[in-house]
């Protein structure tokens, strides 16, 4: 029995990445709100860890709400300063600082899980 080549991951398609808008606007599916994957699968699913699969979709869907807040009151505080109504400038500059360090965790924790699939993808059976 001969399995059939493994594409290279270098020439393989990828999908776009989305933006945080429609991550945490209305473009979740149905399917992505019960706990489905990509690969399919039920809300009671159990990971590797113990973990379901509702619940890791719940945990990064709040860490991205999460992320959008600060960056919301980031931009609060910046107009509240430029129209002039709070002269609090380092509020404003704490406040774009956490929503900058928390907008760069969320990029390296999405980067250090695509990586982690791209490994699994490199696995041979």
């Amino acid at each position: 029995m001969r399995i059939g080549a493994i594409p290279n991951i270098k020439t393989m398609q990828t999908q776009e990445i989305p933006s945080l808008e429609e991550l945490t606007g209305n473009a979740m599916t149905a399917g992505a709100a019960k706990g489905v994957g990509v690969l399919g699968g039920v809300d009671g699913a159990q990971g590797a860890g113990g973990v379901t699969r509702a619940e890791f979709t719940s945990y990064l869907d709040k860490a991205v709400t999460e992320v959008e807040g600060k960056m919301r009151a980031a931009e609060v505080e910046r107009q509240k300063v430029l129209t002039g109504d709070t002269n609090n400038l380092h509020q404003a500059t704490i406040a774009a600082s956490e929503a900058g360090i928390a907008f760069s965790l969320m990029v390296e924790v999405r980067n250090k899980l695509v990586e982690s699939y791209q490994e699994i993808i490199r696995m041979q059976v």
